[in-house]
């Protein structure tokens, strides 16, 4: 069974050359039909996310989908409690998978871990719960289970052999439940044999929320973050001993990736000074660095392999740069695989072409074709008789050329800083004087809008741009993508720096003639929803309306209920990012709003831990109260950012509404 329309061929879209009609609401609303797909080593199988049903309301269901190839017949499949989902998907031998369970909370947020890792074979047999906080202590656990301590599993990955042992990290909870600090705990690394559930510690730190990478069977790095939130690698100390590595030897970024062939050194990205990630090879304890792609603007982005039995890297992209409209390969050497992507890329113009999965000796590769107006497609690829036999589309109602382009952009804000976005246009109509959307992202540090029709808010730009609107995406400072002096930046400029670059951005569009000034709009969300509401605030000209979806009105109200709020890292966070108190009520737009004169449209979900509804209701309250024009959506049971397919239709048809009434022809000034 297929759970795509199959795909005639890979090739890219032709340009349209006439306006598309709107699409259906609903078509935006919708989901990927499958997501997070995995190829086992021998290439026979994948296994993926699948959403059940999008239209079940509080019960939407999603499933573990295990596929046979090439007949993409269904194994297995493996369902889950409703607004729970598969989390990491890892094969731990050719036709047996490990996969932890996430809580989703929200479209805007990444789902949560709930502490349950099962194990299951690729025909949905030996099924085996091997880790379960919720299960711990009760008659169903099993004893094996039970040899573990107690608190949160994260699964670090196979054994070297792929012999059917997964390794899992566990975080043990504090015995003190008040306590905050994970800094002050210990991580444990076990060795679990997937079919019995008999685990073997392997090592341990005395440092919490560490993270292990493993060379062979054995870990050669534990990497963590001191209370100020500043990378930290710990090295092996003798036996089961760790110590801090000596101070800049690994820099202020180093995320080992791989080991290099002979195991004697490491694949990592680094960044010796907080500029742009490189990627690097190097010793083992730091020294030797050699550095193999790197860029002055942005961050190494996207890492393509070779095969696992011999891997190295043989490309890379960096963060917004492109050629010939695609993100741009610089190809680490001249071999065969490199070859075959560089053929691949040829064959279908304006896809990105990313490896997405491989057999263990790359006689069977996942392929993942990809655009600024395609959300994708999966086919399978033979490297011995170079064919390709395309799969299915992850959003197949979708038909070529109906969606907008992406458009990169780069420009220099008023103080010289070059940033880099994104500008959608409505697909057959001249780029020139059109409605404007500004669409911040949320955040605001270390998130950025990408290239790729793949996350929530592309979604929202492609909705946009179809309506007639276009669509400008900022990068602004603080992002991701571009270093950790870059995110610095962004640092106590929640209202101020970061607010001024998506000003800018949005004269630059005006200036090329892209955009009618007088008719533009602000729409974000979480952050970006904050954003919406600063951006007339400190614009007071330049907007004829705001959208606030799920966003802050009062910072202070993040530091006392925020999910975050209850966790060490979470209020370290708030004071280099925001300040005191003080300083988050001198940010918050809830307190200036006498300065606020735009119809504004709120929507938020009233189960959101991580903007708590109290943001929307006080603003709401305080509009009221000063008998300014607003409008309102809001669903009790939705978390950060609305799941269901019936909520997000109600919401996009509520914005297109709002959108036209004051940005369209004869706008008016209704209010609520």
């Amino acid at each position: 069974m297929c759970l795509g329309t199959i795909a005639p061929s890979l090739a890219a879209d032709a340009p349209a050359v006439a306006p598309v009609p709107q699409l259906p609401v609903n078509d935006f609303a919708r989901f990927p039909l499958l997501r997070d797909v995995v190829m086992s080593p021998d290439g026979k199988y994948l296994a993926g996310s699948y959403e059940v049903d999008q239209t079940a309301g509080t019960n939407s269901k999603f499933q573990l989908i295990v596929f046979a190839l090439p007949s993409l017949k269904v194994t297995a499949r493996l369902n889950f409690a409703p607004w729970h989902m598969p989390g990491l998907i890892t094969w731990v031998g050719s036709t047996r998978l490990v996969v932890s369970e996430n809580k989703v909370t929200g479209s805007l947020a990444a789902e949560q871990p709930t502490g349950d890792i099962i194990a299951l074979n690729a025909d949905g047999s030996q099924q085996r719960t091997l880790y379960s906080i919720a299960a711990r202590g009760t008659p169903g656990a099993s004893f094996n289970m039970m040899d573990m301590v107690d608190g949160n599993p994260t699964v670090v990955g196979p054994t070297h052999g792929m012999n059917g042992h997964v390794f899992i990290e566990l975080h043990p909870f504090p015995m003190n439940v008040s306590t905050r600090n994970e800094s002050a705990h210990r991580t444990i690394l076990y060795d679990v044999d997937s079919i019995s559930g008999y685990p073997r510690q392997v090592a341990e730190i005395g440092h919490g929320q560490a993270q292990f990478f493993m060379h062979g069977d054995q870990p050669i790095y534990a990497l963590g973050h001191d209370r100020r939130l500043q990378e930290v690698v710990y090295l092996p100390n003798g036996h089961d001993g760790w110590k801090p590595a000596p101070a800049g030897v690994f820099g202020k970024v180093f995320d080992p990736l791989w080991v290099t062939p002979g195991g004697r050194g490491v694949y990592a990205q680094y960044s010796a000074d907080g500029g742009p990630n490189e990627l690097i090879r190097c010793a083992f304890d730091g020294g030797d660095k050699q550095v193999l792609a790197s860029s002055n603007f942005g961050s190494v982005n996207r890492i393509l392999w070779s095969p696992r039995d011999h891997r190295v890297p043989i490309g890379v992209t960096f963060t917004a740069t492109f050629k010939g409209g695609v993100p741009a390969v610089d190809y680490l050497s001249n071999d065969r695989w490199a070859q075959i992507h560089q053929a691949l890329m040829q064959a279908f113009p304006g896809e990105f072409i990313d490896f997405a999965g491989m057999s263990t000796h790359g006689n069977t590769i996942l392929l993942f074709a990809f655009s600024n107006s395609d959300p994708g497609e999966y086919a399978l690829f033979d490297s011995k008789t170079m064919h390709v036999q395309p799969l299915m589309q992850v959003m197949p109602w979708f038909k070529p050329g109906q969606l907008a382009a992406r458009e990169p952009i780069r420009f220099k804000n008023s103080g010289g800083m070059e940033l880099d976005g994104y500008l959608s246009f409505p697909v057959g109509v001249p780029h020139k004087n059109l409605p404007l959307v500004l669409l911040p992202h949320g955040g605001p540090i270390s998130i950025r809008d990408s290239w790729a029709y793949t996350s929530d808010a592309e979604q929202l730009a492609g909705f946009l741009a179809n309506r007639g609107y276009a669509v400008l995406q900022v990068n602004y400072r603080g992002s991701g993508g571009r270093g950790l002096d870059f995110q610095h930046l962004g640092y106590r400029q929640f209202a101020t720096g970061i607010q001024n670059d998506l000003t800018d951005g949005v004269k630059w569009a005006i200036a090329k003639g892209y955009v009618d000034p007088h008719r533009i709009c602000v729409f974000g969300a979480s952050f970006g929803g904050y954003s919406s509401l600063m951006q007339p605030i400190v614009a007071p000209t330049l907007y004829k309306c705001a959208i606030d979806y799920a966003g802050v009105s009062d910072w202070r109200i993040e530091m006392d209920r925020s999910v975050y709020s209850h966790i060490s890292t979470g209020n370290e966070s708030y004071m280099q990012y925001v300040g005191d108190r003080a300083d988050a009520k001198a940010i918050s737009p809830l307190f200036m709003l006498d300065r606020f004169n735009v119809p504004v449209l709120i929507m938020q979900g009233g189960a959101d831990n991580i903007v708590p509804p109290q943001n929307a209701e006080r603003l709401r309250d305080k509009l009221e109260a000063m008998h300014k024009p607003y409008e309102w959506l809001w669903f009790g049971n939705e978390y950060h950012g609305f799941q269901t397919e019936p909520h997000l239709v109600a919401m996009f048809n509520k914005v297109q509404a709002f959108l036209a009434r004051y940005l369209g022809p004869g706008a008016g000034t209704t209010a609520h």
